[in-house]
C-alpha cells in the first residue's frame, strides 16, 4: 500500500487529526507539545496553523466553524474570529491536578451530542488519568472511567451501542455498553504486545472496523468488528511514534495518520510528519462539536 506524506511539518506530538467542511477535505490536527494547531486542505494543498496559549490536547471542530482547543486551562471554544471563551478548567474537575501536572490528551463527540475527553499526568502517572463526559447543554461535567493511565483513543459503533475505548496501559481496544451515554464495560476485544507497540488513538471505518495507530510500533492496525475483531491489515510507517487517525476526502477514503517526534533524536526523517494511505475502505465522518 502506498504511503504517502500528506503533511511535511515535524511535530513534537501530533495527534486528534479531524476532517470538516463539506467535502471533509480540510483537515486539522495538533501538535500538542509545539502548541498549536495545523492545518492542511486535501484538494488545494492550502495550509495555516496557529499558535494555542498552552499545550492542547485535542481540536475540534465545531458546527460554527470554530475549534474546541483541548488546552491545559480550558477546554475552550474558539470562535472563527479567534476569541475564546472557556468552558471549564481541568484543574476545577480533577482534584489530581492539584498534586501533578495534568493535561488534555485526546476527545471526540459522542452520538447524542455529548464531548468525552480524556487527561493524563504529563508523567503518565499509573491512576492519574481520568475520562470525563462533558453535556454542551447542561453545562455538566461527570467523571465516567478514573483511575486510568493514559486516555486514549475512542469511537462508537455506527448505532451508538458500543463505545471502544484504549487506556494505553492496557496494551488492548475494550469495548463497554452503551445505555444513552452510561457505559458498562464488557472486555478487551483486541489485545496487543507490548513488542508490537503501544496502542494509542483511534478511528472506526465504515464497516466497523478499527484501526488502531501503534506508539513505537510503527505502524497502523485494522481490527474487523465484523470478524470478532480480527486482524485484517498492518501497514507499515516510516516512523516509529504512530499516535492516531482519521478519515478524509470527499469519499472519506483517504486516512490520516499522524505521528510524534517526542523530543527523541536518531529517529528518522520522516518522524512526527503527517501520512495519508487509501486503505480501500470508506471511513465516518469527524463528529463536529454542536455549539
Amino acid at each position: 500500500m502506498k504511503i504517502d506524506i500528506f503533511d511535511e511539518r515535524i511535530c513534537i506530538l501530533g495527534e486528534s487529526p479531524f476532517a470538516f467542511g463539506e467535502t471533509h477535505s480540510e483537515v486539522s490536527w495538533v501538535d500538542i507539545f509545539g502548541s498549536r494547531v495545523l492545518t492542511h486542505n486535501l484538494i488545494s494543498g492550502e495550509i495555516g496553523e496557529f499558535s494555542t496559549d498552552s499545550n492542547v490536547g485535542f481540536a475540534l471542530r465545531r458546527s460554527n466553524g470554530g475549534y474546541l482547543l483541548g488546552t491545559n486551562s480550558g477546554p475552550v471554544l474558539r470562535e472563527p474570529d479567534g476569541t475564546l471563551e472557556t468552558l471549564f478548567s481541568l484543574q476545577d474537575v480533577d482534584p489530581k491536578s492539584k498534586e501533578h501536572a495534568i493535561r488534555w490528551n485526546d476527545a471526540k463527540v459522542s452520538p447524542s451530542g455529548n464531548l468525552f475527553l480524556g487527561s493524563m499526568a504529563y508523567s503518565m502517572l499509573k491512576d492519574f488519568s481520568t475520562l470525563f463526559r462533558y453535556s454542551p447543554d447542561s453545562r455538566r461535567v461527570e467523571i465516567v472511567l478514573p483511575n486510568l493511565t493514559i486516555s486514549n483513543g475512542m469511537d462508537w459503533s455506527e448505532d451508538g451501542s458500543t463505545f471502544y475505548f484504549i487506556d494505553t496501559r492496557w496494551q488492548a481496544v475494550r469495548s463497554f455498553s452503551v445505555e444513552g451515554d452510561e457505559i458498562q464495560e464488557i472486555n478487551n476485544v483486541i489485545e496487543i504486545a507490548p513488542e508490537d507497540g503501544a496502542p494509542d488513538g483511534m478511528c472506526m471505518d465504515a464497516e466497523g472496523g478499527i484501526w488502531v495507530a501503534l506508539w513505537r510500533g510503527s505502524e497502523i492496525r485494522r481490527y474487523d468488528s465484523k470478524d470478532n475483531f480480527k486482524l485484517s491489515e498492518k501497514i507499515r510507517l516510516p516512523a516509529p511514534l504512530i499516535t492516531s487517525c482519521a478519515f478524509a476526502g470527499e469519499n472519506l477514503d483517504t486516512l490520516i495518520i499522524t505521528s510524534a517526534t517526542d523530543g527523541e533524536v536518531g529517529l528518522p526523517p520522516q518522524s512526527g510528519m503527517t501520512f495519508s494511505i487509501n486503505p480501500g475502505v470508506k471511513g465516518r465522518a469527524s463528529r463536529p462539536y454542536p455549539h
